[in-house]
């Protein structure tokens, strides 16, 4: 009798089909991340060394000082006049742009409106503006990978999972920090968890990562040098966090309560340049308030200031992101943030070493910051695997971040009308 032959059923077949296009789309967005990261980090780079001149040293981009002392003013007014010719016509003769939150949705990111908003954005930081450039490669590398799941005829469902994916791999390659790009694309932008998710993110962002290598070199953000764990460290960090905290909600209550007031049309014209010439003057006397907000955070991590004017440099850098982005700039707050809380934890290892001499300044800047970022992105998990890969500190901290971090959340969600909803008990009758 001749031998049955057993062929796989369509829907089978269907599935592996699907299973294969998932995988190639998930390369396919992953070289294209990469290499949207390339074209922006070249453009701010480019820009950096043509204005401020290459040399080593903490401003911007690891570039030296400003060499001339007017240069700030100048830089940062050309790039108010800049951004805010270039958002004007943008918004005048351009197609609607997207969020990437709305391109994750589904919602259609036009390639040239979207390619120029990104080139502004990071002109303006390397031109010295005080606002945070993790949103456009986030953004370009969202409306690259929606083309290019386009081509494969995936699921609705999947078609979200890789253009978060992509969006969270933009935010890896530009800091080489391919985990915390995973993560913020599962916990911020799905907001879910499933082992598709995950595979797909982690693979995205370690691909975009690599492609990106050749001007992102494999290297912390931050070179910290050496960090230390210590009892006084672990109490210092359980009163930090919710400081930390309160501060990163006020920071993002201001900038939320500006944004309905952002200048349109021709008051965009006068409202941005004016706003940016201000924040170049100031930074005439403080360069590390310029840029965004690298120049700070090393200063932090550093300790490389006294107490009072990292004080004031966490303020200016406070009050200046929040009034750019205020007077219509588009920009982001992550490195701000770092900044702000790295700046903040050095000024206070130097107070707290009167009370219980022993906690390392790096090692509170660190932790601070990290504590500082969370409540600012209400991402926990995502700020502690940012900032331990910018630092490379490594598992050294991670008990103390964690103290901070945890506090930075509870003081964070309390500060809220409301806040204290979270932790009510759960109602039996619904587990």
């Amino acid at each position: 009798m001749t031998p049955t032959r057993r062929f796989p059923s369509s829907g089978a077949g269907a599935a592996i089909g699907h299973l294969i296009r998932i995988g190639i789309a998930t390369v396919v967005a992953g070289i294209a991340t990469g290499l949207a990261v390339l074209l922006l980090v070249w453009v701010v780079h480019s820009v950096e060394h043509l204005v401020w001149g290459e040399g080593e040293g903490a401003f911007l981009d690891g570039l030296a000082e400003p060499s001339v002392f007017w240069l700030p003013l100048a830089s940062v007014t050309a790039a108010g006049v800049i951004a805010a010719v270039g958002w004007y016509l943008l918004r005048r003769f351009g197609k609607p742009l997207a969020s990437i939150e709305q391109g994750v949705g589904g919602k259609r990111m036009p390639a040239f409106e979207t390619l120029i908003d990104t080139v502004l954005q990071v002109v303006s930081v390397g031109l010295g503006a005080s606002i945070g450039k993790e949103v456009a490669p986030r953004e370009l590398s969202a409306m690259a990978s929606s083309k290019v799941v386009s081509w494969f005829r995936l699921t609705p469902r999947w078609r979200r999972i890789l253009v978060a994916s992509a969006a969270g791999a933009g935010l890896a390659a530009v800091y080489n920090v391919p985990l915390g790009g995973a993560v913020f694309a599962v916990e911020i932008l799905l907001a879910e968890f499933s082992v598709g998710a995950a595979v797909t993110a982690l693979s995205v962002s370690a691909i975009a990562t690599l492609v990106a290598r050749p001007l992102v070199p494999d290297q912390p953000l931050y070179d910290v040098g050496h960090v230390e764990l210590s009892a006084s460290l672990l109490v210092v960090a359980v009163i930090i966090g919710p400081l930390m905290g309160l501060g990163a909600t006020s920071f993002m209550a201001v900038t939320k309560r500006l944004s309905p007031l952002r200048p349109t049309g021709w008051k965009l014209l006068v409202v941005l340049p004016v706003v940016f010439a201000v924040v170049g003057a100031v930074g005439m006397f403080f360069p590390q308030l310029l840029g965004n907000g690298r120049a700070l955070a090393t200063a932090g991590f550093d300790v490389a200031e006294p107490v009072g004017i990292l004080l004031l440099l966490a303020v200016l850098k406070y009050v200046a992101t929040a009034a750019s982005l205020g007077a219509g700039a588009i920009g982001g707050t992550l490195q701000p943030s770092v900044a702000i809380g790295a700046a903040l934890g050095a000024a206070a290892a130097g107070g707290w070493a009167f009370i219980w001499p022993g906690a390392d300044a790096t090692s509170l800047a660190v932790v601070a910051a990290a504590a500082f970022l969370a409540s600012n992105m209400r991402a926990p998990f995502t700020a502690i695997a940012l900032v331990i890969g910018f630092t490379g500190t490594g598992f050294t901290l991670l008990i103390p971040i964690f103290l901070a971090v945890a506090g930075s959340l509870a003081a964070s969600s309390l500060a809220k009308p409301g806040g204290a909803s979270a932790f009510a008990p759960v109602d039996p009758g619904r587990e």
